[in-house]
Formats: structure tokens, C-alpha cells, sequence
């Protein structure tokens, strides 16, 4: 029986780091092997942009990889430092494709991505790929599921409003799941995704700073405090997040796939097995490997029905 697909869409968003390595009681359920869709910074020639796209029964599953980190990385030194630098390209930008301001650095990253570079497909392409064989062989369902971790998720909601504006993809449903995503762009931009079909959940816990990167108007006061640690001189910008929040101790909380309330996480958050002793706090409260806390609270810290259906969620939009 395969696991909850919320679950699963954690998992993907872990194998997006090592795209030929799919862990052990940890199935994404591809119905064939995804593919690995990677550009290089122009001129470094390093690949710092990646994503995969494949299909699952439920339907065309689009996870896109976060910042390589600092250590137990993929890629050399230097792969590393440019996706930092790219991070840190935060500056809002007017962007055609988008409805308002988005971070620069990211919103480059998904233009390498979107389109075909010579003999390789872009994200357009390889989706649209995969929905026309299902149409073929009935094997997964017309609909659109896009996750990311970290960068990873800001990504994973520029693709998604992409998406969803696109005449030719207006009929499929469109279920995003982002863990500890950095944020995409202004109030603007949060608007408009807002009022697209996008049904968006973000994962987010209470202690892990990247969520409230870049800062805007909502980073609490803690994270403020940090960033000027850092930069005496920081003063937020206009960064807004996206989606319906969910997180350690949440109280309110809409269906999403008929996911219920989701409990308060005090017993599931404490420390097990010397996990946070082994790496700096901030470190671990971003990490989605087993037994991190990402990977204790997306369905297992939630009151999640694990996709079954209930009439009394009928008007809601779910993730299936």
C-alpha cells in the first residue's frame, strides 16, 4: 500500500538532491524512472538548477531541489558557493511571466529550467510529455503536483503560477507542497497566486529560519534579530509567502486532499536519537531526512486522512 502522497511528495523533494537514489521505506511510487531536468549558471557551467519530473498514479509530479548544502553535498566547492549566490540575488524584480515582484536569482533559475537547452528538455516540454502518455495509457490521472524544499519550494511556486496561467494546462488541477521554502516574491505576487486554482500548502516550522527568507513584513521578530547579527544594516523587504501554512503547533487549518486538523507537535518535535546534537541548530531544523522534524510533521504530525474522501470536504480544494 503505498504511503499518503503527501508523504511521498516529501520523499521526492528529498530525492530531487540525488536524483538516482530513491531510499529505502522511502517510495515516491514513480510509475517509471523520473526525469532529471539540470542547467548550468551561464559561463560557470556548474549545475546549481535541477528538478524532476515523472508520473505517479495520481498524476505528473514536478519536485525541484533546494540550495546544495554546505556539507554531505552534491557537487564540487564552487557548484556550491554559485547556488548560495544565487540565493542571495534577492533583489524583487517585475518579471513578465509573473503578476508582481519575484527574487531575481529565482526567478532566473526557473527561465533555465522552463524551456529546452538544445537536445534537453525543459519543464514545459517534459510535462507536457508526460500528460499527453497518460492520455495515451490511462496509467496516471490529469493532474499536476509540484513540491520543493527550501529553494526548492520558491521555485516550486514560480512553477506553479507558471502553470496555472497557461491556456493549454487550464483544465488540470494544480496541488503544491512546499517544505521550508524561502520566499518567492511581494504582496503583489502573493495576490495573485491567491487567486489562481493553485491549492498550496506550506510546510514551515516554528524554528527554522529559511521560510522567512527573504524577510518581509511578517518575519518575526527573532529572525530579525539573527539577520542583524549578520547585517547591522537589514531592513526588510516586501517578501510575502504563499499558500496555506502549516506547522508545529498550528490550530487552523483547511482540508487539503481531506487532511483534518493537525495536532500540536510538543511530543513529536523533541529531540530523538541525539539527531540535533549531531549538527548546528539551524542546520537541523531545515533538514527533511528521517527523523528530522519536516519529516515528523508533513502527515504523521497532521490529523491527515491520508487522501480518503470526505463528502464534507466536497466544495475544498485538495491536493487530489
Amino acid at each position: 500500500m503505498q504511503p499518503c502522497l503527501k508523504r511521498r511528495l516529501l520523499y521526492a523533494c528529498s530525492q530531487a538532491y540525488r536524483p538516482k537514489l530513491e531510499t529505502i521505506g522511502r517510495p515516491v511510487g514513480w510509475l517509471e524512472p523520473p526525469l532529471v531536468i539540470e542547467r548550468d549558471l551561464p559561463l560557470a557551467h556548474r549545475p546549481i538548477d535541477a528538478a524532476l519530473v515523472g508520473r505517479v498514479p495520481e498524476g505528473v509530479l514536478v519536485s525541484f531541489r533546494g540550495t546544495l548544502p554546505p556539507f554531505f553535498g552534491r557537487g564540487d566547492g564552487w557548484t556550491v558557493v554559485l547556488d548560495w549566490l544565487n540565493d542571495g540575488l534577492s533583489l524583487c524584480v517585475d518579471d513578465p511571466d509573473y503578476a508582481g515582484g519575484v527574487h531575481l536569482g529565482f526567478a532566473d533559475s526557473m527561465k533555465r529550467l522552463w524551456e529546452d537547452c538544445g537536445d534537453r528538455p525543459g519543464l514545459r516540454s517534459a510535462v507536457t510529455r508526460m500528460l499527453d502518455q497518460s492520455l495515451l495509457d490511462r496509467r496516471a490521472r490529469p493532474h499536476l503536483f509540484v513540491t520543493g524544499h527550501s529553494k526548492g519550494g520558491a521555485l516550486a511556486n514560480l512553477f506553479a503560477f507558471r502553470a496555472a496561467t497557461r491556456a493549454d494546462w487550464a483544465h488540470l488541477p494544480i496541488s503544491v507542497a512546499t517544505i521550508a521554502a524561502a520566499r518567492t516574491g511581494n504582496s503583489s505576487f502573493a495576490r495573485a497566486y491567491a487567486a489562481t486554482r493553485i491549492a498550496c500548502l506550506r510546510y514551515e516550522l516554528p524554528s527554522d529560519l529559511v521560510p522567512h527568507l527573504p524577510p518581509g513584513p511578517h518575519t518575526p521578530g527573532w529572525a530579525v534579530a539573527l539577520l542583524r547579527q549578520f547585517w547591522p544594516r537589514f531592513s526588510s523587504a516586501d517578501f510575502q509567502p504563499v499558500g496555506l501554512k502549516i506547522s508545529g503547533g498550528t490550530t487552523h487549518h483547511q482540508p487539503w486532499l481531506g487532511a483534518r486538523q493537525p495536532r500540536r507537535l510538543a511530543g513529536l518535535l523533541r529531540p530523538r536519537h541525539g539527531f540535533e546534537a549531531l549538527m548546528p541548530a539551524m542546520l537541523a531544523a531545515h533538514a527533511i531526512c528521517p527523523d528530522s522534524g519536516y519529516d515528523r510533521l508533513v502527515c504523521t504530525g497532521e490529523d491527515c486522512d491520508h487522501g480518503a474522501a470526505d463528502p464534507r470536504h466536497a466544495g475544498s480544494r485538495r491536493l487530489s
